[in-house]
């Protein structure tokens, strides 16, 4: 329902709720003294996983091209800082301490969110154009550069509703979700999102002390190590908001994809060897742990950047409602199907398996997307828009404009 609520109200209402609902869960957990409360702080917080998936999106509205890469990266920088702060304090606060401290994230979104104005791509999109040019100058200044930009995204949309005028039954939005122009996006967005599932960005959070701990046979420094894990997490994400500023997409996207790839494959391979042939026994304790970490090192520092950042771009706006909607399903249920097997692949095929296994479905995935995945780095949307649906600039002002001069249509 989100993202109809964000095209019916604007990204700034919708957030106000997600923290809302987020910061009330917390405080049902922090009070909770029996299973049925537990409960319903897991319900009232399953309502803004949205945001998860949805920020990605709104990102890409609120920054300038040339900034969006390393906005995205801060973004997933502060996961990694309220992973290692739970790590951290769970070795001397009780869970329900740790839950009313994550309280005050949300306050202080919340507040912040109060302060914005509304996404001037929102406000294009329901035909409110004096203030969408006051959001765009606010956002990006008003330079000769912005107001092109700023036509283009205005004139885009007036005549996108002119051409779906009156083609709002039931066909022809089923006729819509079959272009290219959904499609394309929506399985790159989907292949993106198993990648970075696969290879490690959530379940290495989750399960980081139980990989650890059957590596090493000793949970005391698994856990220590799980700190580490987390430092190296923030730091990979720090160093990710230069990396992605330099390097493009595609480029940091498959050379990261294809080390993690190798050390995957290189850990399932040792843990194989050492498991039903006692081979590199001595090496083991850490060599593993190390390839490993590494990693993790790699996931965040290009994996992570690249395949979020390129979500935040892909999809053409007159799409992004139904497409956030649909890729969030894609998210959720990708995220499930993780965090729900890995320890059972763990129990049934051990380390060896259950790094094989995922590594298969990076290759797969990375395979399909060096022949679809289009550059985005500092592109405007518009841009995107264009190559996405296949045309060059003079159709693209054909099919919108008629072929006239951009101030003119």
């Amino acid at each position: 329902m989100a993202p109809y609520i964000m095209k019916m109200y604007g990204r700034k209402a919708v957030y106000i709720g997600l923290n809302i609902f987020t910061a009330l869960g917390f405080l049902i957990f922090s009070l909770a003294n029996n299973v049925p409360s537990l409960y319903a702080a897991r319900i009232v917080q399953g309502i803004p996983t949205f945001a998860l998936f949805m920020s990605t999106f709104v990102v890409g509205e609120y920054s300038h091209p040339k900034r969006r890469g390393y906005f995205v990266s801060i973004k997933k920088s502060m996961v990694s800082i309220g992973s290692l702060l739970c790590h951290s304090l769970g070795m001397c606060c009780t869970w329900k301490q740790i839950a009313a401290f994550a309280i005050l994230p949300y306050i202080l979104s919340l507040i912040l969110t109060l302060t914005w104005r509304e996404s001037p791509s929102f406000l294009a999109l329901t035909e409110q154009y004096d203030e969408c040019e006051k959001s765009h100058r606010w956002l990006f200044g008003d330079n000769t550069k912005n107001k092109t930009e700023l036509e283009e995204l205005i004139s885009t949309q007036m005549n996108a509703r002119k051409l779906a005028k009156n083609k709002r039954n039931m066909r022809t939005v089923i006729k819509k979700l079959l272009k290219k122009e959904f499609i394309k996006p929506f399985l790159i967005v989907s292949l993106l999102t198993i990648v970075i599932d696969a290879s490690g960005k959530y379940y290495m959070i989750a399960y980081v002390v139980q990989i650890l701990t059957e590596v090493m046979n000793d949970r005391s420094v698994a856990a220590y190590m799980t700190i580490g894990s987390d430092i190296l997490t923030l730091a990979a994400l720090i160093i990710s908001c230069f990396v992605i500023r330099c390097c493009k997409r595609r480029t940091l996207l498959f050379t990261s994809g294809i080390t993690c790839v190798f050390l995957m494959c290189l850990t399932s391979l040792i843990t194989f060897l050492k498991s039903h042939y006692h081979i590199g026994e001595s090496l083991y304790w850490w060599f593993i742990p190390s390839i490993i970490l590494s990693n993790v090192f790699v996931v965040n520092v290009g994996i992570v950047p690249s395949g979020f950042a390129i979500m935040s771009e892909i999809f053409p706006l007159e799409y992004k409602g139904i497409g956030v909607c649909s890729t969030g399903l894609v998210f959720v249920i990708m995220f499930s199907l993780v965090m729900k097997f890995t320890p059972l692949m763990m129990e049934k095929t051990g380390i060896e398996g259950t790094f094989g296994i995922y590594a298969l479905h990076v290759v797969v995935c990375l395979f399909i997307l060096y022949f679809i995945l289009n550059e985005t780095k500092d592109k405007t949307l518009q841009e995107i828009e264009k190559e996405i649906r296949g045309i060059k600039q003079a159709k693209f002002n054909e099919y919108y404009f008629n072929d006239k001069p951009l101030i003119q249509a």
